[in-house]
């Protein structure tokens, strides 16, 4: 991303197959739109790490706020996240380990 102009950065996105990429243009996140693409959703456990969700679905917060997710979205487990509900890698710092 370093250096690259923002229509790169915007295109880079848009084909983004997980739909993990995105970014923020006039105060709205901007992100690969495939929802259109017929997914059955699946849930895994992964050992010692986060809740996987594959499958376009719908995050709403405490708020009532939305938030469009496609492909994969992983959710954390261990409740170190400073990113929550999803993971962002906590569990391996704090050593998180399935019972």
């Amino acid at each position: 991303m370093d250096g690259a102009i923002m229509e790169r950065i915007m295109e880079q996105v848009s084909h983004c197959p997980s739909g993990a990429l995105s970014y923020i243009t006039d105060g709205k996140e901007q992100q690969a739109d495939n929802s259109s693409k017929e997914v059955t959703t699946s849930l895994e456990v992964m050992k010692n790490g986060p809740l996987m969700v594959y499958g376009n679905i719908v995050v709403k917060d405490a708020k009532g706020n939305e938030l469009r997710k496609n492909n994969v979205t992983a959710f954390c487990r261990c409740g170190a996240s400073s990113n929550k509900p999803f993971c962002d890698g906590s569990h391996m710092k704090i050593g998180f380990r399935d019972e």
